[in-house]
């Protein structure tokens, strides 16, 4: 368990030190994965690009916001102003990934719990093809103020 609350503690140094709130959206969910599954979990842009091809993952950003450190488990991260409703176009690139990188992943949206979805992304949720997790805008913007 050492090792994930290091891991742990290094997210919210880099998620603390970035004043672009969308990125630093990206570690605080990074953290709850790692909580959430406890196992770690990381930014994309963090990982090495022969980390990234060893997987068979691209080395540019195509939708991949965070990574399992199996490349199992993949996450779309959308940090977007109250009301604001995500369409499928916001994620596509991101669930063509499996079709990308040619195998079965685990695919979660997260995103902030005051923007909505659209019908279509609802289906696709219902299907059980991707999960969606909500996290509380509030409770990020009083972690980033500590």
């Amino acid at each position: 368990m050492f090792h994930l609350s290091k891991h742990i503690y290094s997210l919210e140094r880099k998620m603390l030190h970035n004043t672009h709130l969308p990125t630093a959206f990206e570690y605080y969910s990074a953290i709850h994965l790692t909580r959430q599954h406890k196992k770690p979990f990381f930014v994309y842009q963090d990982i090495s690009p022969s980390k990234k091809a060893e997987f068979g993952f691209p080395i540019q950003d195509k939708g991949v916001d965070i990574v399992d450190e199996y490349f199992q488990h993949i996450a779309q991260v959308k940090y977007y102003r109250k009301y604001s409703k995500i369409h499928y176009g916001k994620l596509a690139t991101f669930l063509a990934t499996p079709l990308l990188v040619g195998k079965k992943l685990d695919m979660t949206l997260i995103r902030t719990d005051d923007c909505l979805l659209h019908s279509e992304i609802k289906q696709i949720i219902a299907r059980g093809d991707l999960k969606d997790i909500t996290l509380s805008a509030n409770d990020f913007l009083k972690d980033t103020k500590k």
